[in-house]
């Protein structure tokens, strides 16, 4: 068989098409077009798209009424729980750890909800002008949930300064609120904290106290006796009787106290206890009196008729040689009057001339000091409120505790006792060598502070030796407990904060919640809407993001539905 090549050959079939297939959709429309050019049939894009139920999608809604009733009960019980913290020692499980509970709930969950009905009426959003997004960047924006946290927020209004476009009232609105949302749950944290407080407990005591019956039955040679023996220690009362002894507030226990109420021991509890009260001081004061033979008359101007004053008193422990005149305004009587029989106000002088050297041996001749002391007191019997937290008193009020036909000799004023009792050792005389063969010789006013010191053992004697425990008394016991407390500035932030967050809420849901086709704002929205603009992904720079895609700076209008149900957008 010879090969020609001007031999006619029946073409064959090529390997592809000329021309591409066409869709059903673009088939149907040339077939139409060729039978009729002058008529068209608008065929629905997608016919496969499913239609969109119109609805009020009331979830979210529901939600945030839930959560409202929610935050009510949050804050009524942790209001409840600082009311009910200072009242008892014991805190109901609704008191602690519920709270607790309920606070990290409301730190999880708040923001969410929020976001959850935020996104349902962003999509209600979509169906006016007004509400709608201002660009098609913004519909990704939304769908992506930008406005939800402060990182979205930021990087959103970075892209749109890029983009030249602006962010609509919406959009603005749904970013504040999520950003109260997210911040008030740690000032309401800072507003209810866990705090150690002093809580008072009510108990029955049984304190060693000052008892009636023994302090009629005290006399003159018991007081004296017994505050001899605390007062040659040279402390102060407050040191010795430290947990009897009860200060005015604020005052210091470094120095004898000069003022103080003698009652008992109460365990660091706080109750009304009966005791005894002195006030007043000793000092050195300035006078004309050069000597012993000055100082009858001085007292008689200054205590006319003064029923007590001593002669010449001369001490001489060892080497120390100590002489002393006093008088006083009181006597050898009972200390209380008819007239007043709760407290006794008395002054005493005492004039002294001390040596501290022998007045044997010229050897050591030693220093002479001298002059004239003053004593002021005001000794009283009463109940006061007592701390044993604190160690003071308040409330002090007389009241008649001493039983004047009380046995033996009657009991003596303070500054009395004191005279009587004087010892050189309680006045601020100490041993400078081994053996006591030499003493210091105080200054007049140290000897002032010792008299002193020498009046408030006294009385603090005359309480001791009338205590007794036979007497029950209600206290208060001051316990520390951790409870909730408020945080008055953080309390009114997170207040305030609430406040706005409702606000806000209201009014977006006021503005947009209507009726529309979902209940959430998501990528699937984001899908349907596009497919209705295809050019708006045509271009390839869309696969740089959004800022490279210029046609997402197109204004969005609004989304309606079309006569066949499916979602169109219409042009503003």
């Amino acid at each position: 068989m010879s090969f020609d090549p001007y031999a006619e050959v029946e073409p064959a079939s090529p390997p592809f098409l000329s021309r591409p297939l066409l869709s059903p959709n673009r088939a149907v429309k040339e077939k139409n077009g060729q039978a009729n050019t002058s008529e068209f049939t608008t065929i629905p894009t997608l016919p496969g798209t499913p239609t969109h139920r119109i609805g009020y999608y009331p979830a979210s809604l529901c939600a945030l009424v839930v959560w409202l009733l929610f935050v009510t009960l949050l804050l009524w019980l942790l209001e409840s729980a600082v009311r009910h913290g200072p009242k008892s020692l014991s805190q109901p499980w609704a008191y602690t750890t519920l709270p607790s509970l309920l606070i990290t709930v409301f730190a999880q969950g708040h923001g969410a909800v929020t976001a959850m009905h935020l996104s349902r009426v962003s999509v209600s959003a979509l169906h006016s002008v007004r509400t709608s997004p201002s660009t098609w960047a913004e519909v990704f924006w939304i769908s992506d949930r930008a406005w939800q946290g402060p990182a979205g927020i930021l990087s959103t209004f970075l892209t749109a300064s890029r983009l030249r476009v602006r962010t609509s009232t919406h959009f603005i609105l749904c970013a504040l609120t999520c950003l109260t949302a997210l911040v008030t749950p740690i000032i309401l944290s800072r507003a209810y904290p866990i705090r150690t407080i002093t809580v008072n407990v009510d108990s029955t005591i049984n304190p060693s106290a000052l008892s009636k019956t023994l302090f009629g039955n005290v006399d003159a040679y018991a007081e004296i006796g017994t505050g001899m023996g605390s007062w040659t220690t040279a402390l102060s009362v407050s040191d010795i009787y430290n947990s009897s002894v009860y200060l005015p507030p604020g005052a210091s226990r470094d120095n004898d106290p000069p003022d103080f109420f003698f009652a008992g021991d109460v365990d660091g509890k706080t109750t009304r206890l009966p005791g005894l009260r002195l006030s007043g001081q000793c000092a050195l004061i300035n006078t004309t009196v050069s000597g012993f033979g000055d100082f009858p008359n001085y007292c008689e101007a200054q205590i006319p008729n003064v029923p007590f004053s001593t002669g010449a008193m001369t001490f001489t422990p060892v080497t120390v040689n100590l002489t002393m005149m006093a008088c006083c305004n009181s006597s050898w009587s009972q200390v209380f009057s008819d007239d007043n029989p709760m407290a006794a106000t008395n002054v005493g002088y005492i004039y002294l001339q001390s040596n501290n050297g022998s007045l044997i041996s010229a050897e050591f001749p030693g220093t002479l000091v001298s002059g004239v002391i003053r004593c002021d007191s005001v000794f009283s019997t009463g109940s006061a409120t007592v701390s044993g937290a604190t160690g003071t008193y308040s409330n002090f009020t007389e009241e008649v505790l001493f039983n004047a036909t009380q046995g033996g000799e009657p009991l003596l004023d303070p500054p009395l006792r004191a005279i009587l009792a004087a010892l050189a050792r309680a006045l601020g005389y100490v041993e400078t060598g081994v053996g006591g063969d030499s003493y210091n010789n105080p200054t007049l006013q140290e000897m002032a502070t010792g008299f002193w010191r020498g009046v408030s053992y006294n009385v603090a004697g005359i309480g001791l030796i009338s205590r007794s425990n036979d007497s029950s008394y209600t206290a208060v016991q001051s316990v520390q407990t951790a409870v909730y407390v408020r945080e008055q500035n953080f309390a009114t932030g997170a207040y305030a904060l609430l406040a706005l967050w409702l606000f806000l809420l209201v009014l977006i849901t006021a503005r947009s919640f209507r009726p529309t086709f979902r209940g959430s704002f998501d990528s699937y929205i984001t899908a349907t809407l596009v497919l209705d603009k295809p050019g708006l992904m045509e271009s390839s720079s869309g696969l740089r993001g959004l800022t490279a895609n210029k046609s997402l700076r197109e204004p969005f209008g609004r989304v309606e539905q079309d006569e066949s149900g499916r979602l169109v957008v219409v042009d503003q």
